[in-house]
């Protein structure tokens, strides 16, 4: 990736950490398990971790940490096969940009970590930073719809933010189903987790995510 997996442990245990302060308590994550990302030269993203996460004391989950770097996704072809595609401008022609299908899923969220300066290794990591596109489907076209994260804030110190990449909006419309999550900022490595909360999980427990205060992806002009 450019830069050494340990350099992101201690940020995201700190980071874990003050989501659960965020959920008073009520989201839980095995925080050491997962601080230790490991490299996955065969997906569309760098490195990843995957632990359980609790709500109120039962398992609802996996929570999933994924280091970014630049023109890393989350996309694949399971569900579109990019040679049906077209793909706009800026992102390059690769399956990692394809949307995938959140059937299944009531609601998903993407939540901030760190981000880290490629060039320099020995650059402090900024907590809470990060900012990513969110990608979909209009008929064949594969193209921006949303901004997750926090983009463009020129600030020493940022909140920990929850943003839905998919779910439904306040007049209770399904929205970026199908859609996949791609790293645009081309100088730096990007690490956030995504929390998928199914259909099952949300009948047994409605509004897990709502502790987090999560937002809308910022819409793309």
């Amino acid at each position: 990736m450019g830069v050494p997996v340990d350099r992101f442990r201690d940020p995201i245990q700190h980071a874990l950490k003050r989501y659960q302060e965020k959920s008073s308590g009520n989201l839980g994550f095995d925080i050491i398990p997962a601080s230790n990302l490991t490299l996955t030269p065969e997906k569309p993203n760098s490195a990843r971790s995957a632990t359980p996460a609790q709500y109120k004391g039962k398992e609802v989950g996996t929570l999933y940490i994924i280091a970014f770097k630049p023109q890393d996704g989350t996309g694949d072809e399971k569900t579109h096969k990019l040679a049906d595609l077209d793909v706009d401008t800026p992102y390059p022609r690769i399956t990692s940009v394809v949307p995938r299908s959140k059937a299944g899923v009531h609601s998903e969220g993407h939540l901030t970590i760190v981000t880290h300066k490629i060039e320099d290794v020995h650059a402090e990591p900024v907590l809470f930073d990060g900012s990513y596109d969110l990608l979909g489907l209009e008929k064949t076209r594969v193209l921006k719809i949303g901004t997750l994260g926090q983009p463009n804030l020129q600030t020493a110190y940022l909140e920990p933010t929850a943003t839905l990449t998919t779910g439904y909006d306040r007049e209770s419309r399904r929205f970026a189903d199908p859609h996949a999550v791609f790293s645009m900022l081309p100088d730096r490595i990007q690490v956030c987790a995504f929390l998928a909360i199914s259909d099952a999980v949300n009948q047994e427990y409605a509004n897990i995510l709502k502790s987090l205060n999560p937002q809308f992806p910022i819409p793309t002009v």
